[in-house]
């Protein structure tokens, strides 16, 4: 079944229908664009304080790698995450 179709049926119209998802599109440029400003104030750090982070200068390229429809905050969370929980598992295992 069509967007066009499916948004008549739940009473919008499909003019309404093309501009949520315009607007959802825009959302996710805007939060993309944030995204990699605030990967740019990361990237400016020395490698010092990335580590008093628990990040290193690699995880920084890795997520400015990622296509701009991936989210690079993620990514660094992700990689910080997991050293903690290997650290841990070495202390205590």
């Amino acid at each position: 079944m069509s967007a066009l179709i499916a948004s008549r049926r739940q009473g919008r119209s499909a003019t309404a229908a093309f501009f949520e998802r315009f607007a959802g599109r825009v959302r996710r440029y805007a939060r993309a664009l944030s995204q990699r400003q605030a990967l740019r104030k990361l990237a400016r750090l020395d490698d010092r304080m990335l580590k008093d982070i628990g990040l290193f200068r690699g995880d920084i390229d890795a997520a400015e790698s990622l296509p701009l429809g991936n989210d690079p905050i993620a990514l660094l969370q992700s990689l910080r995450a997991g050293r903690n929980r290997a650290r841990f598992e070495l202390r205590y295992y």
